[in-house]
């Protein structure tokens, strides 16, 4: 039987809210909420061998010259010792370039990363915690989030929401995609008629699959 985890509960809206600062989490939880009401949907679940140890939930809408993202997801398994990790990706784009997006990790409540960008004028204020602040200068078109609804068709780099730098990207064919992030971490998208099937995930101590629940 399949078993399916709570993306966006309650238990993840207490944990968010003490990781985020009111005036922050009221701000996610209003896009939240947009988004819900008008929102594209795709569901994936985390595969850990052959258990299902959480899912993603992932929203994309168009409104005019605004596309908006959400990405929120919840695990849990062990390494050495139970991991309970939960996340957020907040992302949109003005006129088919990124304008702002936020990104924030916990494990086991306590905060692991967080990231802020926000384009002023021709670039932008970033921040990567935990004390990591610059500009990025740059057109920015596409992203991981809209990865999760468009197959990159051509492109060579994606910038990445949770680190905010551009790392590169390898077509292998049959849809398939190499993304390899700082730390030589590497998730390998795959796509079937530009639909997004797969993502596999290669970590130093554990390795997961993010599958869509069709």
């Amino acid at each position: 039987m399949t078993t399916h985890f709570p993306t966006f509960g309650t238990v993840l809206h207490m944990r968010f809210s003490r990781c985020f600062s009111p005036a922050r989490f009221g701000a996610v939880l209003a896009v939240l909420l947009a988004l819900t009401a008008q929102a594209q949907q795709s569901r994936f679940d985390i595969w850990k061998g052959n258990d299902i140890v959480g899912s993603i939930l992932a929203k994309r809408v168009v409104d005019g010259e605004r596309t908006q993202y959400l990405m929120t997801s919840y695990s849990a398994f062990d390494i050495v010792w139970k991991q309970e990790v939960s996340s957020l990706v907040s992302t949109e784009y003005r006129n088919g370039e990124l304008s702002k997006c936020h990104s924030n990790m916990t494990v086991n409540g306590n905060m692991r990363d967080s990231s802020h960008y926000a384009a002023k004028g021709e670039g932008a204020s970033c921040y990567v915690h935990p004390d990591e602040r610059f500009l990025h200068e740059g057109r920015v078109e596409w992203t991981t989030a809209r990865m999760y609804f468009e197959e990159p068709v051509g492109q060579r780099s994606i910038f990445v929401e949770s680190v905010l730098k551009h790392c590169p990207l390898t077509h292998l064919g049959d849809g398939r995609y190499r993304l390899v992030l700082p730390d030589d971490k590497v998730n390998v998208y795959a796509y079937r008629d530009g639909r997004l099937e797969e993502i596999h995930v290669d970590r130093n101590l554990v390795d997961l699959v993010f599958k869509r629940d069709s």
